[in-house]
């Protein structure tokens, strides 16, 4: 089984600036850590605050002190939300709202060769571009913090939040990656825990 440990950048000087709702967790505690199979994952933000999720299944499970809730699989799509300080409404990103382009040259990460793919928004009002840093050595990772990542054949390194200036806002980058082994019921709801379902959501896919 792999274990990738991610840790989180924040580089912005504007306090008013509030870490993107999708690196919530991971900003929360500065670092994330992936368990998976080919089944499987376990994301641990911390002892007591974890995610799971079983890829033949329709739920994944976010634990927090004693309680498991229910939420929709990690590998369905959801759409982005993204919000404008002086807008009343949020804009709704799909996968497909981003147009994805490969930039050419040779590019490492932690030692290991990869290759750089950048994804554009192609909707008014949103600035924020991504670099994502691709790994051949790392299986396409389940946990996938925007829904353009499923355009990604492998797993990432490096996923880093930009302007259109170029300057860096926020990103997730890896720092330690092993295999290792973990108990049979690593990737299961403790059986004393109280889980709190969830009411079925409108098809949200398209």
């Amino acid at each position: 089984m792999w274990k990738i440990e991610y840790q989180y950048l924040y580089n912005s000087s504007d306090t008013l600036i509030k870490p993107d709702a999708k690196f919530a967790g991971i900003a929360t505690y500065g670092r994330a850590i992936l368990y998976y199979t080919d089944s499987a994952y376990r994301l641990q933000y911390a002892a007591d605050h974890w995610e799971i999720g079983d890829f033949s299944a329709p739920h994944r499970y976010s634990i927090h002190n004693n309680l498991a809730r229910e939420g929709l699989s990690a590998v369905q799509q959801m759409p982005e939300i993204y919000e404008l300080s002086n807008d009343e409404f949020p804009i709704i990103l799909w996968a497909n709202d981003y147009k994805m382009l490969k930039a050419e040259g040779n590019f490492e990460l932690m030692g290991m060769a990869c290759s750089k793919v950048v994804f554009h928004p192609q909707k008014k009002l949103v600035d924020a571009i991504y670099e994502v840093y691709l790994s051949d050595n790392i299986p396409k990772i389940p946990w996938r913090p925007y829904t353009f990542m499923d355009q990604v054949p492998t797993g990432f390194l490096g996923l880093y939040k930009k302007n259109e200036a170029n300057t860096l806002l926020e990103g997730i980058e890896a720092k330690e990656i092993k295999q290792v082994n973990v108990p049979v019921n690593f990737f299961r709801v403790p059986k004393t825990m109280k889980i709190k379902r969830m009411i079925a959501p409108p098809k949200l896919n398209r």
